[in-house]
């Protein structure tokens, strides 16, 4: 399958788009990834690799609605808030985020940018789902004042997600751009 396809089969499991609402910082590998900043969470700023089409000639703060999909890559899920901070290793709030894909936490000149993002969120819905045969979840997951859809695999044992849950690890950021 060519990337093209691939991507877009990220966007194929809901049926109703969720914009987010993003201004245009700049283009990180022209054709490849794109930095934006998200204004409902204080202006966090996230790398996307773009999906489909994307608008020419932005300049930096054009307002752009996004369709975002973040793909869960590791991590761990916990029952509640209660769990996540008993854990020793929880050191981050509940909902955070940290764009560790867009900045060199050591000031590496070697630095690859990349979509990544470490965060933690609470699930606000769960619904099984199937992709290339293998069972994943959809996720709709709470950050601050913004909602994103993530897609993750079967992996958290029998008991799955559920809403209330706190998802937290690392995922990789997918995103439809149109200017506003």
């Amino acid at each position: 399958m060519d990337r093209r396809a691939e991507l877009e089969q990220y966007f194929a499991f809901w049926e109703e788009p969720l914009p987010v609402a993003a201004e245009h910082d700049h283009w990180v590998r022209w054709g490849k990834l794109l930095q934006v900043c998200l204004p409902k969470s204080d202006w966090m700023p996230m790398n996307l690799e773009v999906a489909g089409d994307f608008p020419r000639g932005l300049k930096s703060d054009t307002p752009l609605d996004l369709e975002l999909r973040l793909l869960f890559l590791e991590g761990s899920c916990y029952k509640d808030k209660e769990e996540y901070f008993g854990e020793a290793d929880s050191r981050m709030a509940v909902e955070s985020y940290i764009p560790c894909g867009t900045f060199s936490p050591t000031n590496d000149p070697d630095f690859v940018e990349s979509p990544t993002v470490l965060m933690s969120g609470t699930v606000l819905s769960s619904e099984p789902a199937e992709l290339g045969g293998k069972k994943i979840f959809k996720i709709e997951l709470r950050f601050d004042e913004c909602v994103f859809r993530v897609l993750a695999p079967d992996s958290f044992g029998e008991s799955g997600t559920h809403e209330g849950n706190i998802l937290s690890g690392l995922f990789y950021a997918i995103g439809k751009v149109k200017r506003r």
